[in-house]
């Protein structure tokens, strides 16, 4: 994908994406504060991935899980075709 470290592979209806850059990380908010935690190897059910976005401003794509989870892939070579793959991923399953 030209992203650095980030590989994302598709294993039946699940998604697996590993960084060893600390590109991938979980966003959490609590208290109005917002703290980003980098996650080395994520594996998701692509069923539960209720939205995926493309910032406009930043090379970042975010995507929230059904659990109101949300991790963002920050600072990417190509975002867009980070974004391009992810939607492929999911429409495909």
């Amino acid at each position: 994908m030209g992203n650095g470290n980030i590989t994302m592979n598709r294993r039946g209806e699940f998604l697996e994406i590993s960084d060893e850059d600390g590109q991938v990380k979980r966003v959490v908010r609590g208290g109005g504060d917002t703290a980003l935690v980098p996650v080395k190897k994520l594996f998701i059910k692509l069923s539960d991935v209720c939205s995926v976005a493309l910032k406009a401003e930043e090379s970042d794509v975010m995507f929230t899980l059904e659990n109101g989870v949300e991790y963002v892939l920050n600072g990417l070579e190509d975002a867009e075709a980070t974004y391009s793959q992810f939607v492929e991923f999911i429409a495909a399953d």
